[in-house]
């Protein structure tokens, strides 16, 4: 027996439809078709295991949710790798790049105006931010308080966003992500 077989076509669509409005609200619209996908096709990879679960939905929404998980740790990996290069390596980034997503024109404007900020204020962010350092480590680091490392850094970025959003005016989702943006001067 099957999932397919213990489910009609009708019970199936509900249940396509819950899954895709619940992974619609956990990722960006973007990635919500990849992701049911991924998690369809789980499902159809392990049948014995959700033949064997006590609760089959339960377990479903389970596998929905490591996959909403693995997304983001990607993720995050991905990020992580962009955040440990070098500011100069940046500038180019995505000068070549064939999409041009709100979010990415935004990040090649983050370069320049990190850049001119004062310097204390630009290290703190290039340790944290970019190196991704913990805020204890780059305070030994600048040999500072953990607690002025925390100052400068939380000035730092509030100099960083006073500077955005001076340079362009940044439409948001109720998410908080860029969803557009029009730059009101040449400082990027």
């Amino acid at each position: 027996m099957t999932i397919s077989d213990t489910i009609s076509d009708k019970d199936w669509s509900g249940f396509e439809q819950k899954l895709r409005s619940y992974v619609a609200r956990r990722v960006e619209a973007g990635h919500v078709d990849d992701l049911v996908g991924e998690i369809l096709l789980r499902l159809v990879r392990h049948e014995s295991d959700w033949q064997a679960a006590k609760s089959p939905v339960a377990w479903m929404y389970r596998v929905a949710t490591n996959v909403v998980t693995d997304h983001y740790r990607r993720h995050a990996v991905e990020h992580r790798i962009v955040e440990n290069r070098d500011l100069s390596e940046l500038d180019g980034l995505f000068d070549d790049a064939l999409s041009s997503a709100p979010q990415e024109e935004l990040a090649r404007c983050l370069i320049p105006l990190m850049k001119d900020l004062p310097a204390k204020y630009g290290e703190a962010l290039q340790l944290v931010d970019i190196e991704g350092l913990p805020q204890a480590q780059a305070a030994n680091e600048l040999d500072l308080t953990l607690s002025g490392m925390k100052s400068r850094v939380q000035r730092g970025r509030l100099k960083l966003k006073q500077r955005l959003v001076n340079c362009c005016a940044i439409e948001l989702n109720r998410r908080g992500n860029v969803v557009d943006y029009d730059n009101n001067s040449e400082c990027c």
